[in-house]
């Protein structure tokens, strides 16, 4: 009884986890709305704070923005820069949280970055 008990726990476990991934790249990335002086490259979140009311109208079009009630917020990163400093970001995505590795790209982007995806940036 408890073996077939921990075999379905396993198999519910499994089926868990493979539902948990997705390939939609909003969910991976942010717009950077209002940049000020950033320099592109690697880092981790310290910290999220949120801005309201702050999305301009001209601001990309997301999933946050469509619909019956839009988010009419940013959201600002505190990150911690692997090459040394501290910068902050205005992003449009809600979906960053402290703790994570992001680059900045010199198109105006905030990418998450994955273990081997850091690796592969650090050789440059």
């Amino acid at each position: 009884m408890l073996r077939s008990m921990r075999a379905c726990a396993a198999i519910v476990l499994v089926a868990l986890a493979g539902c948990s991934t997705t390939t939609d790249e909003s969910v991976a990335e942010a717009h950077i709305i209002r940049p000020g002086n950033f320099k592109a490259g690697s880092g981790t979140i310290q910290s999220v704070g949120v801005v309201p009311r702050a999305r301009p109208s001209d601001a990309p079009v997301t999933a946050d923005t469509k619909g019956k009630d839009p988010d009419r917020n940013l959201y600002r990163l505190y990150l911690h820069m692997d090459g040394g400093g501290f910068q902050t970001v205005d992003i449009d995505n809600s979906r960053f949280m402290a703790g994570e590795a992001v680059e900045l790209t010199n198109d105006g982007r905030v990418v998450r970055v994955s273990g081997t995806s850091l690796n592969q940036i650090l050789r440059r």
